[in-house]
């Protein structure tokens, strides 16, 4: 899965990774950069889009149940799972 990622967001920051019709979800994977607005922010603290759940944190290559209190850091790449928002509103939640 995490090999699928890095191919999937050699160019972006933010990529849709899969849509399950019947459900209407999508994964959606985000990675967290220097430059990212949610970069040494904690979970808590991020205004997430209606119907959005962060699944998985992914930092030095093991995913991690997110808690509230986690904080983001460069190179954190974000599993998010939702039945409402788009790619981009994803996108411009954490960069």
């Amino acid at each position: 899965m995490i090999s699928l990622i890095e191919e999937a967001t050699g160019a972006t920051d933010t990529v849709a990774l899969l849509r399950l019709s019947k459900a209407g979800v999508d994964v959606i994977e985000t990675a967290i950069t220097s430059r990212s607005r949610a970069a040494g922010r904690v979970l808590a603290e991020i205004s997430l889009p209606a119907g959005t759940v962060i699944a998985t944190v992914i930092r030095d290559d093991r995913p991690t149940v997110p808690t509230p209190e986690m904080r983001l850091q460069p190179g954190d790449e974000l599993l998010v799972v939702s039945h409402a928002a788009s790619e981009q509103e994803i996108h411009t939640a954490f960069q």
